[in-house]
């Protein structure tokens, strides 16, 4: 079962089963397959700054509501700025997440034993450097966002009604369904790591 982090000679440290770490690499990286830019990068800076300027005429919000989530327009009000904003910023910001959630991704598998060969209960220590903590903790806020959206999770009485529910099933006095409980557990859990992580780095 995870601990929580802890500050030590300047890296985070907390102990995980194998079984979580393989959880939350998993959802990191249907995160970054999600939210990657749809140009493949070419290696060159120069040459992604310029594909990032924009390659259609009347970009979109995306279809998504996950996904708008993530990347919400400029200007609630002024639709004509809001899409010339994406234009222009859209790819980059798509660049970033994406190569953010590949930092936290590298974190964790480091984590897991070389053979591949371990039980889910296995206990493994996680020793993430400032920058991967940072990359996780964003690469969580990213996780959960899209969670919350799928779970309809959008106000406060959104969640309190869902944990209500929740705990309720837990309790198996509950009618919520088998899915919805699965993505419940993993917000709360990665709400928990994102904490935790949190509190150390700014203890």
């Amino acid at each position: 079962m995870a601990t929580t982090f802890r500050a030590r000679k300047g890296r985070f440290t907390a102990t995980w089963d194998t079984g979580e770490v393989a959880v939350v690499l998993h959802l990191l990286r249907l995160t970054r397959d999600f939210v990657a830019p749809e140009r493949e990068a070419t290696g060159d800076p120069f040459l992604d700054l310029v594909a990032g300027l924009g390659g259609t005429a009347d970009p979109q919000e995306p279809s998504d509501p996950a996904l708008r989530r993530l990347l919400p327009p400029a200007h609630r009000t002024d639709s004509e700025q809001a899409a010339e904003f994406r234009r222009l910023t859209e790819h980059t910001l798509r660049s970033r997440k994406a190569a953010n959630l590949a930092t936290a991704i590298t974190a964790l598998a480091e984590a897991l034993p070389e053979d591949g060969d371990h039980e889910p209960d296995e206990p493994v220590q996680l020793a993430l450097d400032a920058d991967q903590a940072r990359a996780l903790t964003m690469a969580l806020t990213d996780i959960r966002l899209i969670l919350g959206e799928r779970l309809g999770m959008t106000t406060e009485e959104d969640s309190e009604r869902l944990h209500e529910e929740f705990a309720r099933s837990l309790e198996g006095e509950g009618e919520m369904d088998a899915a919805t409980v699965q993505q419940m557990a993993y917000y709360d859990f990665l709400t928990w790591v994102q904490e935790s992580l949190t509190g150390a780095m700014l203890g």
